[in-house]
């Protein structure tokens, strides 16, 4: 079988890691999609590991130079559907188009569905939706006229962790959380601190990679309801990854200034069992500009302009700015869109990575330790 994993925008290199050290070979990375090939079981681990991932899909078929819509139709209708859902299941097409010829999402979508349709009657079905069960969703994608057809195993995107039921305003995903994480290269037995957490986010996500926690153990797929996957693998693939979560005790703080906010981020710490494990406190950041000994990796989201309005975020940004000057055995890094920073700061001291953060551009910035 041929998968492909959609990701958010410049964290590629990220999932790719994930998915070699699991061993398995990737045939491309293109376009926040990466493609590779394995045994069924890999539509259950992937999704039930993935940190940064977004959809998993099955690859149903892929046709490179498809530049009219008589050819686009003729694919679609020769995929073998009814070997993927029953005969009643409504169907959601989704496209997308990128560098093709062929673009009109509306025409893609409409003429995708008739022709999956007019492949499950050929194959000598009767189809009428059936509002009862399960939908099915498939994706159509075109990029550089490459035509794939794509089934999405996910249902929901893999950000969507079981334990997300409140948040603050503007929270950022889970997904990404993990990706700066990851990209931090913490240390598990140093100190890891989130000064700016919000409701939970970055320091539930640093624990749950601390402990081996996979992101997708306690949630539902739509590989399970559409019975892609006998079950019996299901649940062995969620037993055999209950058996590899660590014990070990890990130091993670989070604080805020916000009482509310850090009642929501305890709330949510609770749901994912790791109330015990994350020291939340009320303080200020500004306390630390007068700390010269913190070794800890320090990973935050601090205010910003279309995330979050501030009416001093100049200043915010000059005392983070001294926090990280006066500590030279913290790692640390922040998240933020707010690009007046270079011009506040010696630029020669930061290193900094372009990210996405919903839809909006910003850069992760650490210390540059070869200035």
């Amino acid at each position: 079988m041929k998968f492909v994993l959609s990701t958010i925008a410049w964290v590629e290199s990220v999932a790719k890691k994930e998915i070699e050290k699991c061993g398995w070979k990737i045939e491309q990375t293109q376009d926040r999609i990466i493609t590779f090939s394995w045994d069924p079981e890999l539509m259950v681990r992937v999704n039930l590991w993935s940190r940064v991932g977004n959809k998993l899909y099955l690859l149903l078929s892929e046709t490179p130079d498809v530049t009219d819509f008589e050819y686009f139709f003729e694919i679609i209708k020769k995929i073998p559907f009814k070997k993927y859902f029953k005969k009643n299941n409504p169907i959601i097409v989704k496209s997308s188009s990128d560098r093709s010829e062929l673009f009109s999402a509306r025409t893609m979508q409409s003429l995708a569905k008739k022709a999956i349709v007019d492949s499950l009657v050929w194959a000598g079905n009767y189809y009428e939706e059936d509002e009862n069960e399960e939908a099915v969703e498939i994706l159509i994608l075109m990029i550089d006229n490459k035509l794939r057809v794509l089934l999405n195993t996910t249902w929901e995107a893999l950000h969507k962790r079981w334990y997300r039921v409140e948040a603050w305003e503007a929270p950022i995903k889970e997904s990404l959380a993990a990706a700066l994480v990851l990209l931090s290269s913490w240390k598990f037995k140093e100190n890891f601190y989130d000064f700016f957490c919000g409701s939970w986010t970055i320091a539930i996500e640093a624990l749950m990679i601390a402990k081996n926690i996979a992101p997708g153990l306690k949630r539902k797929f739509a590989f399970e309801k559409l019975q892609l996957i006998p079950s019996e693998m299901v649940e062995y693939e969620r037993k055999i990854a209950k058996t590899k979560e660590f014990a070990g005790e890990y130091k993670v703080f989070a604080s805020d200034i916000d009482e509310e906010i850090l009642e929501i981020a305890k709330q949510n710490a609770k749901r994912a069992w790791l109330e015990d494990e994350i020291i939340f406190e009320k303080k200020d950041f500004k306390e630390y500009i007068w700390r010269t000994n913190l070794v800890w990796t320090l990973v935050s989201n601090p205010p910003y302009w279309d995330r979050l309005k501030s009416e001093n975020l100049e200043s915010m940004y000059n005392s983070i700015d001294k926090i990280f000057r006066k500590n030279e055995n913290l790692s640390w890094w922040i998240i933020s869109s707010y690009l007046e920073f270079d011009n506040l700061v010696k630029r020669n001291f930061y290193k900094k990575r372009k990210l996405y953060n919903w839809g909006e551009m910003c850069y992760f910035w650490k210390k540059n330790v070869w200035r």
